[in-house]
């Protein structure tokens, strides 16, 4: 969102003044970004800023976030006022953001009566703040023995892994691509450390052969998709991440079967449910259901 006001401000110093942050600081957050995401983002004139090719990529995906997220605060704000019944959300971003946004607006939609204030973080920082009352309920992966003693759970959706491609990519015709297939394409994925990278990386070590051959790093899902969409690189994401690229072709999935643990998606709580927090998970369950093509009952 910094790098959005950066390019619709037009300059470092218009954005800094309205985010009321200093040049400097912005100009690392800048900085970090772009080494994040592995690509120059703006040049600089003294004109202002000026976006190069892979920026102006990512900052599409911005607007479209923008808009989502835009959307939700919109509909929030619209519905409080002094007598609505507040539910505290917290969200640790696993789950699918579409889906999560039209869930938000659907619920004040339709219960005006309602008020919702979000708050985003790690998963340890929600979790504590449920623990200390100052949440009504969490969106995170269900958690397992040790972890979930105390907490009330409702799955949403299993989560799976798999690999992706654009339609025109060698290997999206292929009924049963092997290792020496994803061996010899080109891969954008994230980082060295994050889960699905692992994943993918432990499907070569396994068989003994190199790879994957990582073209693109990206930390950021929505432009990676972006890429896979638009090359003929191979990707892996979970699927309710894609699930609407694939319902509109843009992306298929490559028949090659992941090892994997499949964890779920879903809401966490303490004690019983309330009329705030079961209509929220009720309206969850619909929407992952019909925007998402798969859900489960808790």
């Amino acid at each position: 969102m910094t790098f959005h006001s950066i390019v619709e401000l037009g300059s470092i110093n218009r954005a800094a003044h309205a985010l009321n942050v200093s040049q400097s600081s912005l100009t690392r957050t800048l900085q970090h970004l772009e080494a994040r995401l592995g690509g120059t983002l703006v040049t600089r004139s003294p004109k202002g800023i000026e976006l190069t090719a892979f920026g102006e990529l990512v900052f599409a995906h911005a607007n479209d976030i923008k808009r989502q997220v835009g959307r939700a605060e919109t509909f929030i704000k619209t519905h409080q006022d002094a007598s609505a019944q507040l539910l505290r959300v917290g969200v640790v971003m696993v789950h699918p953001l579409m889906a999560f946004c039209d869930s938000i607006v659907s619920l004040v939609e339709k219960h005006p009566e309602f008020r919702v204030e979000l708050r985003f973080g790690s998963a340890t920082e929600m979790l504590q703040a449920l623990q200390q009352d100052a949440l009504d309920i969490v969106l995170y992966y269900t958690l397992m023995g040790t972890e979930a003693e105390g907490l009330v759970q409702d799955v949403l959706a299993d989560e799976e892994v798999a690999i992706f491609a654009s339609p025109l990519h060698p290997l999206a015709e292929n009924p049963a691509p092997s290792v020496e297939d994803l061996a010899s394409a080109r891969w954008t994925l994230g980082p060295t450390d994050v889960s699905i990278t692992r994943l993918i990386a432990a499907v070569f070590e396994e068989s003994g052969i190199p790879g994957p051959d990582i073209a693109i790093e990206v930390d950021m899902i929505p432009l990676r998709r972006a890429i896979t969409q638009n090359s003929r690189f191979l990707s892996a994401f979970q699927t309710h991440h894609v699930s609407p690229e694939l319902a509109n072709g843009k992306l298929v999935r490559i028949r090659f079967p992941l090892k994997q643990e499949r964890r779920s998606i879903g809401t966490i709580r303490i004690g019983p449910h309330t009329r705030l927090t079961r209509t929220f998970v009720s309206i969850l369950k619909d929407v992952y259901q019909r925007e998402v093509g798969f859900g489960r009952s808790g």
